[in-house]
């Protein structure tokens, strides 16, 4: 029982010290005078920076496919905003925050794509068209069902149900 009590008295003095040591530490450094910087060289003051341009009333908004042999047609509801013609992009322009374009993009011999273009700042859309036959290479890909649903002739096996 003494031994414990010993312990416990020592630590709480250690504790008592180091706390009492941060305390001054910090107490010498807030009553220490400041510091005087050497004198720096004086320069000339910097012009003040130009205002920035105001954003223009408009954004542009640039369609391209890949590959970029493919013509392709977009479409903004039944509304066509254009064509992108082989190797060029198409560029549109929009009020500025008028909100985001949800457009359908069609090649001929692909699946069309459906994307979203913002119209808060200039942006570039990318679209990447698929070729039918590639279809299956897409992720969601299901395999079509035959037209009898997979049902077998009614002369096939029954699998021993009857």
């Amino acid at each position: 029982m003494a031994r414990r009590a010993r312990f416990w008295r020592t630590a709480a003095v250690a504790t008592v010290a180091a706390l009492a040591g941060a305390g001054m530490a910090a107490w010498a450094q807030s009553a220490a005078p400041p510091a005087v910087p050497a004198a720096a060289p004086q320069q000339p003051a910097a012009a003040a920076p130009a205002p920035a341009a105001p954003p223009s009333a408009n954004v542009r908004i640039v369609f391209t496919v890949l590959p970029s042999t493919k013509k392709a047609t977009v479409m903004w509801g039944k509304k066509r905003l254009g064509i992108i013609e082989k190797g060029k992009p198409l560029i549109v322009a929009r009020p500025r925050d008028s909100g985001p374009l949800d457009v359908v993009v069609r090649a001929e011999g692909c699946l069309p794509v459906q994307t979203r273009a913002y119209t808060f700042a200039d942006s570039k859309v990318a679209v990447k068209v698929t070729p039918t036959d590639q279809k299956n290479t897409l992720l969601g890909y299901r395999e079509e069902l035959s037209p009898d649903g997979g049902v077998l002739p009614s002369g096939g096996p029954d699998g021993g149900v009857r």
